[in-house]
Order: structure tokens, then sequence, then C-alpha cells
């Protein structure tokens, strides 16, 4: 079920809906970033707004399809690969983690025409696991922007999106089979 933000007081026009990307940040631009000293500044923003939600599927065991965790992540791993955050890799010592097993990290990118423009051209958006639930964080590295900055649209916008991206079923093809 794909979420609709039109409504909110928050959004951003409906023409600049349209236009994002969510493009995954390269490992090796987030292991250089770490290495010249630069850590990953987030804000959970399930934690810090009590106005957004993600809704998975509340009982997994029940029959039948479900939006839950794991179908999440199989979702990011067929569009994206595997998590792309070093520390959260499948098979790494898990005695430092708190609850969270796989962490994404992606740039979206806002392709509307700059007059039109009310967002940033750019920001920082995370995807991960949060009490085995989807977490949404928007981002930024600690040299360059503070996301406690990003307000109101901003968050709603990368909120909606990676909801929408972890619970709209994606259309492929295996052995020229529909799945």
């Amino acid at each position: 079920m794909a979420v609709d933000i039109t409504e909110h007081p928050q959004a951003p026009p409906i023409s600049e809906l349209q236009e994002f990307t969510l493009v995954p940040v390269g490992r090796e631009e987030i292991e250089a970033r770490r290495a010249d000293g630069a850590s990953l500044d987030e804000v959970n923003l399930r934690e810090s707004r009590d106005d957004v939600y993600v809704e998975l599927d509340p009982d997994p065991t029940e029959r039948g399809p479900h939006d839950d965790i794991g179908t999440a992540l199989y979702r990011l791993v067929q569009l994206f690969g595997t998590p792309n955050v070093p520390g959260y890799d499948a098979g790494d010592d898990l005695s430092e983690r708190d609850d969270t097993t796989f962490k994404y990290l992606f740039r979206l990118v806002n392709g509307a025409d700059e007059e039109d423009r009310t967002l940033p051209d750019e920001w920082l958006v995370t995807a991960y696991d949060w009490h085995t639930e989807l977490g949404v964080g928007v981002a930024g590295w600690d040299d360059e922007t503070d996301p406690t900055t990003y307000e109101g649209a901003v968050e709603l916008v990368s909120m909606a999106l990676v909801t929408n991206v972890v619970t709209e079923p994606v259309q492929c093809v295996y052995k020229d089979k529909w799945y």
C-alpha cells in the first residue's frame, strides 16, 4: 500500500513529488569519508516525530502476503544489493550493535525544476531496521550538514519515499515468468 502524503500540511507541491531519485551512496565513498575522520549523523524520524509512521504488516505469522521487516530488507536487496553501510554486513561481529542489523545510506536527489523547487537539491537518507520495524532517518556528514536542520517536508518526503520503496512489490522476470 503506497503512502500518499499529498494531503499532509507539510507536503511539497505535487509537481515536486514526481521528481525524486533514491541513489545508494557508494560503499567506497562511505569508507573514504570515515577514513578522513567524518562521521554520519542521523535523526531517526520514527523517534523524533509523532505524526509519521510506517505501516508494515503487524502479524507476519498469519497466512498470505506480508510487509514485515524481512520483506523490507528483501526489497531493498532486490533493488540496491546488500546493505552499503560498513559494519552491517552479514556475518560481521554483532556484539557492538544494539538493535540495528542492516543499514542503507541513500542520496535523495530532487530533480524538480529550479524555479519550482521548495526542497534542497539533495540530502542523505538512511533505511534500517529499528526494533524489528523499518527505521528511516535523515542524515548528514558531521563536517557538512547537520541533519537536525531538516524539517517538515524533507522529513515527510524521506519517510514516505523509503516506506513506498519497501512496501511496493517490484515486478521482475525470472525464467520468462513475471513475479
